[in-house]
């Protein structure tokens, strides 16, 4: 009796171990990371599928296939179904997805978790092709999405980001307020924390709300795994709020030894010179940043004038090809480097006529006076002479 007991036990536990719904862990965790460390096995299989599909790394779907191929009389038709088609999708691409799942929804149509992927996929196409019926779709299914499950990570990640986005239906003022309500309900959650300092410093509400954007970014730069633009948004932010401490340390020691992206190396020396307290300083991080980007014409002119602060007579002419190289990439440099770049010219027009001209002018001039000298001279003899022979004819006479 005791070793039925045991079997019926254990037979329950493994069943419980999958009942937790998918969709709802999802849209409330909205991470997949906690998804893969779950202890639910169902949960774990999408968890590693959804890392694929954010990664693309095949590993995260071999991991999955192999809990699949040894829990999958336990899973239940439609979790068979619909890791079937999330094991076969392309990451890259969102038309066939989309074809599927919606296959999958008229053959499940009380399946949430269909609807969620659906709307990934279909914000993801929307992304690219901006086409308007698809946008009015996107937002009317996360206004079901969240009647049905409630205000969760999930909507507020995707309503945000959508107002934000959207030309036709957005508001980003709206989206600012839905993240910032959102970052402040969900304060763990990395998804919201990331689209909510993009958001808050793009509308420049780092400022207005500094004490939030400070306290998310302090827990953000923490994260194990985090995305160097964002850490850029918070250095900058940083240095602007005179941290300038803890703004370099977050490119020094977490944006430059772990990139190898040319652009944010090239932005993030860029900053760094910006900010610098000195113009030596200055100078030799911005000529960093152009070892990433040398065709960059702000760069370029920011360089030539740290140059030129430093020492003018030493760098004059480094300084002013470096400026004619920006002003031939981009006219419309800044104020500041123009008048430069004319007082340069100008000095280098000084300069020629000072050391080149003036030496050939009084050169030539000197020559045709001594010419002059000479020819003069040279008719005063011979008057001379024909005067003298004049007066030797007379005598003969």
């Amino acid at each position: 009796m005791k070793k039925y007991f045991f079997i019926i036990l254990i037979m329950f536990l493994i069943v419980f171990s999958f009942s937790v719904d998918i969709a709802d862990f999802y849209v409330k965790n909205f991470n997949t990371d906690e998804m893969i460390n779950s202890n639910k096995v169902n949960i774990k299989i999408f968890g590693y599928l959804k890392k694929y599909f954010e990664t693309g790394y095949s590993g995260y779907l071999r991991a999955a296939n192999e809990l699949r191929a040894k829990y999958n009389e336990l899973l239940n038709f439609e979790e068979k179904n619909i890791f079937d088609i999330m094991a076969m999708i392309n990451p890259q691409t969102t038309i066939d997805p989309i074809k599927k799942l919606e296959e999958l929804k008229n053959k499940y149509p009380n399946f949430q978790l269909v609807n969620i992927l659906l709307l990934e996929f279909e914000y993801k196409q929307w992304l690219i092709t901006g086409d308007p019926k698809l946008a009015k779709k996107i937002l009317n299914e996360i206004e079901s999405i969240k009647k049905i499950m409630g205000y969760t990570p999930f909507v507020v990640y995707y309503k945000a980001n959508f107002l934000f986005k959207s030309s036709i239906y957005g508001n980003k003022e709206e989206a600012y307020t839905i993240i910032k309500k959102g970052v402040l309900e969900f304060p763990e959650n990395k998804k919201i924390m990331e689209i909510y300092l993009i958001i808050a410093a793009q509308l420049e509400k780092d400022k207005k709300d500094k004490n939030i954007f400070e306290e998310i970014s302090k827990v953000y730069v923490k994260e194990p795994e985090v995305k160097e633009n964002i850490l850029l948004l918070i250095a900058k932010h940083f240095f602007e709020s005179n941290k300038k401490d803890f703004a370099k340390q977050i490119i020094i020691n977490k944006i430059i030894p772990n990139v190898k992206n040319s652009r944010v190396l090239q932005l993030s020396y860029e900053l760094l010179g910006d900010y610098a307290d000195t113009n030596v300083q200055k100078m030799n991080y911005y000529q960093q940043s152009l070892k990433y980007n040398s065709e960059n014409a702000r760069i370029l002119s920011k360089w030539a004038l740290s140059m030129l602060k430093v020492d003018e007579n030493k760098y004059k002419t480094l300084a002013r090809i470096a400026l004619n190289k920006a002003i031939s990439i981009d006219p419309n440099i800044s104020t500041e480097a123009l008048k430069a770049l004319k007082n340069l010219r100008t000095k280098v027009k000084i300069e020629v006529m000072v050391n080149y001209v003036l030496p050939i002018i009084l050169f030539v001039s000197g020559s045709l006076g001594i010419l002059i000298y000479y020819e003069k001279r040279k008719k005063k003899k011979e008057k001379e002479l024909l005067l003298k022979d004049d007066e030797e004819g007379e005598k003969d006479d």
